[in-house]
């Protein structure tokens, strides 16, 4: 076993038996990685283990088993994560959908960077309307990269442009992105869609991630994009996570 060394997200953390650490990492060259830090507590070795977090981290990689993690530096511990639940609570959902869609040990450096940018602007944003706009920013990305779409700018399977003038399109999961009229046929459960929201889904799709705490949306408009993103992301992704419930008890507290 080589000894490597890699960037890493901490994804999750819990303390096994009376001295070790059970991990999940995402890295900037691995992938997701477990991991295990033996003998951290009531040493004076340097560990982080507190999530998330951004780190340095040297281990023992192992294919199909556990990594031995023999050192850890902490780069950002995201402290304004830690001072604010709202803030944790949206990173922990965030957490959870990359821990629970995303293969072990699949190397994906875009992924990498859009996590630690929606991590590092939770970290840093002020207004707490524009922490919701993180989710959805954050879903469609995050489906565009693992290669569900949304394709958003014509009908996937004729291929003819959506318009302004053109009603009669619909989104579909099932699909993976737009249907015009003629085409939505082959999917009942598509959702009719305005221009405007479209627009809107391709902004934030293309849109860098640290100008979102610039940008403003009314509430009507926020909800109904997280509905169509349910919609869509539900067809792809595992539901139901136990952060997201956080996220809603704690947004109508």
């Amino acid at each position: 076993m080589a000894l490597a060394k890699t960037n890493a997200l901490i994804i999750q953390s819990r303390r096994f038996r009376e001295t070790s650490l059970l991990l999940v990492y995402y890295t900037l060259d691995f992938g997701k990685i477990d991991a295990i830090a033996k003998g951290v507590f009531g040493t004076k070795k340097l560990f982080f283990h507190v999530f998330p977090a951004y780190v340095e981290i040297s281990l023992y990689r192992k294919e199909n088993s556990l990594s031995l993690v023999s050192h850890c530096e902490l780069l950002d511990p995201f402290p304004g994560l830690h001072q604010d639940l709202k803030k944790l609570s949206y990173s922990f959902y965030v957490l959870e959908l990359v821990k629970e869609a995303v293969r072990e040990s699949e190397q994906n450096s875009s992924l990498f960077w859009l996590l630690f940018k929606i991590l590092k602007v939770l970290d840093e944003i002020k207004d707490y309307h524009q922490i919701e706009l993180v989710r959805p920013a954050f879903e469609l990305k995050f489906l565009k990269i693992l290669g569900y779409g949304p394709f958003l700018n014509n009908c996937v399977i004729c291929k003819k442009k959506i318009q302004k003038d053109t009603p009669g399109f619909r989104l579909s999961a099932q699909a993976g992105g737009l249907l015009c009229r003629r085409c939505c046929r082959q999917d009942p459960t598509s959702l009719p869609i305005t221009y405007s929201l479209n627009t809107l889904m391709n902004y934030l799709l293309n849109l860098e991630v640290f100008l979102l705490p610039r940008l403003k949306m009314p509430f009507n408009l926020r909800q109904e994009l997280l509905n169509y993103l349910s919609y869509f992301k539900d067809y792809y992704l595992p539901s139901n996570q136990q952060s997201l419930k956080l996220v809603e008890r704690i947004k109508n507290a």
